[in-house]
């Protein structure tokens, strides 16, 4: 089905789930371009790796993977977005307690961290034998965090940051990584609570669907989860908490060496077989600006051992599609050498 026809339905039923009755916007159209010659049903008949998935695209893949390999991963949604569309989880190495939680694109602009995390599943399912190590962590790898925004770059606007909640008739969007219920009272940034504004965080933590879907996981999963990644770009930074202050977090010792772990492994001509960039290692109020709400701050509070925010490309939100393997290896050498560290800690 065509995602405008799922938006079709979900919208009649508007009021449901504290959805607010507002009228679509036609001026902001859903749809996908090219699922109807997508070829859905060979893994084998076209490479991920290659080009630029739509939400649709993306979920069917998906479940192919979890048809052709089900020994080695399911997929379930763990939430859903305003509009309805799952927000789908591959599930890899499900016989494992410990867990690795990586989530990508919760500013819907940035299809970076998108196709890395697609290549993550990629590699961890069809070519499982090239990582043995990784098969001791469950990965739980979301590549589609904000779905309603991110087709909404497709088809509208490239380099939208927000969801596309209706915050009014004519203001639409929350910033995903400003939603999260830590620090979130604490405004540093007028554009923070500016609907309008790129950043706004929403009337309340913890007001949209996607933030509470990864929040509830979070929670749920705090004592198994070795190592938390939001994939983002761009900035070539691995970031720990706190982003809401330059203060060190309590474990900012630990933190630091986790995600020094994640920059040696980019350079390791062993796990990235090309020349690669060195990625900084700090807080993310130091590598950026002070912001509260954001996603890794919110993990270490929950009581997540290691939580990471990593920031993929150093140019720009757009990549050529030559790209897509590049940063998907900085991305996968990253975040297993990361785990291993947290688990050692």
């Amino acid at each position: 089905m065509l995602v405008i026809g799922v938006l079709l339905a979900f919208l009649t039923l508007a009021t449901v789930n504290c959805r607010p009755n507002f009228a679509y916007n036609q001026s902001v159209p859903y749809t996908n371009l090219q699922s109807e010659t997508f070829p859905a049903y060979s893994l084998d008949s076209f490479n991920v790796l290659d080009v630029f998935m739509s939400y649709d695209q993306t979920n069917q893949w998906l479940a192919a993977l979890a048809a052709e390999y089900p020994d080695k991963c399911k997929v379930q949604p763990i939430g859903d977005s305003f509009y309805g569309l799952d927000i789908n989880a591959i599930h890899i190495n499900t016989q494992q307690s410990k867990k690795i939680f990586v989530v990508a694109n919760l500013n819907a602009r940035e299809w970076a961290a998108m196709t890395s995390a697609i290549y993550i599943i990629h590699e961890l399912v069809r070519n499982s034998n090239r990582y043995p190590d990784a098969a001791k962590y469950q990965w739980v790898v979301v590549p589609i965090t904000n779905p309603d925004g991110y087709e909404y770059t497709r088809t509208t606007d490239r380099f939208w940051r927000k969801n596309r909640y209706p915050q009014t008739e004519t203001e639409f969007g929350t910033d995903l990584n400003r939603n999260f219920d830590y620090m979130w009272d604490l405004l540093l940034n007028v554009e923070d609570d500016d609907r309008l504004g790129e950043t706004y965080r929403g009337p309340v933590p913890l007001s949209e669907f996607e933030a509470r879907a990864i929040a509830k996981f979070l929670q749920q999963n705090a004592n198994s989860i070795v190592l938390y990644v939001d994939l983002q770009a761009y900035g070539e930074y691995l970031m720990i908490p706190w982003g809401y202050t330059k203060d060190p977090a309590p474990n900012a010792e630990f933190l630091t060496s986790v995600a020094q772990a994640g920059s040696k492994a980019i350079t390791d001509p062993t796990r990235v077989p090309r020349d690669a960039p060195f990625y900084l290692v700090g807080s993310a109020a130091e590598l950026t600006k002070p912001a509260p709400g954001s996603s890794i701050d919110y993990c270490l509070s929950v009581g997540v051992k290691a939580c990471i925010a990593m920031k993929l490309t150093n140019r720009s939100y757009e990549i050529r599609t030559f790209g897509i393997p590049i940063y998907g290896q900085q991305a996968l050498a990253a975040v297993q050498a990361m785990a291993d560290k947290a688990d050692e800690g």
